[in-house]
């Protein structure tokens, strides 16, 4: 767990949690899921995707790999460059991650659900041409740069965004001192709230989160928007199905 002083807890985990009066439905305009831009540069957040074990049975290597999935697009595009929903890897490359081998086995051991039923890992990276480690490879592998874990047991519903710590602060609520931006996409906005309640989390949890909001890597969360009110102001906000922590050495 990461942590941060008495003064910044209190101060930024309650406003944070706070719910206010949530109207139902507004758009989100974070959403996109039809945009063809691949984003493959390493920057912003691009490069996201899904991942779950293949329980396919049949011979390794064109089984038993990994699927991933771009996230908040329909499309993927794939090692060979065709598109496909979700693509096939036979081979996860760890070598840009900067992980030990006991944090690379968390990731795995978490994505052994089917994508069908949920995002429960993340990772960073982007397709390569070939692999040198199996009789195929022309099958190419995934290599990793971030790994990213789910915090509770929810299904994942939404859409997926970072969310940090602007550094406003304001006199009265709602206060924008969030940024999110969408995973896949160019598209960012300022939020005041993050509603907790979908994900069943507990306090602990919810606090941990939070203390993500404010390091340089941010907290990663799925859900959709919803429209907070206070003092007489409103404010758009965003429910947490899902949130997911980086994983670090």
């Amino acid at each position: 767990m990461r942590l941060l002083s008495t003064f910044i807890t209190l101060s930024s985990v309650l406003p944070v949690a706070l719910v206010g009066c949530a109207a139902s439905g507004p758009a989100d305009e974070l959403f996109d899921p039809s945009s063809n831009d691949d984003g493959l540069a390493q920057d912003g957040g691009y490069t996201y995707f899904a991942i779950a074990a293949d329980q396919r049975k049949c011979a390794s290597p064109a089984c038993g790999g990994w699927f991933v999935e771009r996230l908040n697009r329909s499309t993927t595009t794939c090692h060979d460059g065709s598109r496909a929903e979700q693509c096939y890897t036979p081979v996860l490359d760890w070598s840009n991650a900067g992980l030990p081998v006991d944090q690379q086995t968390r990731l795995l051991d978490a994505c052994r659900q089917p994508l069908s039923e949920g995002v429960y890992a993340i990772v960073r990276g982007q397709f390569a041409r070939k692999n040198t480690t199996t009789p195929r490879p022309e099958l190419g592998r995934f290599v990793i740069t971030e790994a990213w874990l789910a915090e509770g047991d929810m299904p994942s519903s939404g859409t997926f965004v970072k969310v940090r710590d602007n550094g406003l602060r304001c006199f009265a609520a709602p206060c924008p001192s969030l940024t999110e931006s969408a995973l896949n996409g160019s598209t960012s906005t300022d939020i005041a709230g993050l509603d907790w309640a979908p994900s069943a989390m507990t306090d602990a949890q919810i606090e941990e989160c939070t203390a993500d909001l404010f390091t340089s890597d941010g907290l990663l969360v799925v859900g959709d928007r919803y429209t907070m009110t206070e003092n007489g102001s409103t404010a758009n906000g965003r429910t947490v199905t899902v949130a997911y922590q980086r994983l670090v050495w």
